[in-house]
């Protein structure tokens, strides 16, 4: 056989094993065998063309260069589109199933700086109410007890981030309807009598 037509078949063999690799899992024995193939193409090329055509050879190997990442890059183009690329690649949720929780996040968003009542302790999960709704709800990984006030701080999804309230926050703002006003018995000292 001619060394030239070997240099070309075994070109387009390498074409062919590199193909197959990315559409058969091999481990990389397909991968190897266009290695081999590729530089058993390119010895024949040089055997047939270096000496009479070293243009013919240049020629050959720049194709080869160009080529065969052409083949690659297509190939991986089309792989998402071919019936075994589907089965190994996931697929991203359409809009039908993105689109109700945009919705859901949305209402959420209304929600932010706002302050609510913990229905359930957030350990760290929860619920909390607000405007009479009750929203799933997490605080930033502290325990918070049934019925503390919190503030809503950042929106997660379909749930929201809560902060239990500051006393100061918690006077200044009435929630759910009363305002929280210091309780005496809370307090950790004594009051010292005044003399009038």
């Amino acid at each position: 056989m001619d060394n030239a037509f070997l240099a070309i078949a075994l070109l387009a063999l390498s074409t062919v094993l590199i193909i197959a690799e990315i559409f058969i899992p091999s481990g990389g024995m397909l991968a190897m065998g266009t290695f081999g193939a590729l530089a058993a193409s390119f010895y024949f090329a040089w055997l047939a063309w270096w000496q009479l055509h070293p243009v013919y050879f240049f020629s050959f190997t720049g194709f080869a260069i160009v080529f065969l990442p052409t083949v690659i890059v297509s190939s991986f183009a089309i792989l998402p589109y071919t019936p075994m690329g589907k089965r190994i690649l996931l697929a991203g949720p359409s809009e039908e199933e993105v689109i109700p929780f945009a919705a859901e996040e949305e209402h959420l968003r209304g929600y932010l700086k706002q302050f609510a009542k913990t229905v359930t302790p957030l350990t760290p999960n929860g619920f909390i109410e607000i405007d009479g709704e009750r929203i799933n709800a997490s605080s930033e990984g502290v325990i918070v007890d049934s019925g503390s006030t919190v503030q809503i701080i950042k929106v997660a999804g379909t749930r929201v981030v809560v902060r239990e309230a500051q006393p100061r926050e918690q006077n200044d703002l009435a929630v759910a309807g009363e305002e929280k006003q210091p309780d005496e018995s809370t307090l950790d000292f004594d009051i010292p009598e005044t003399e009038t």
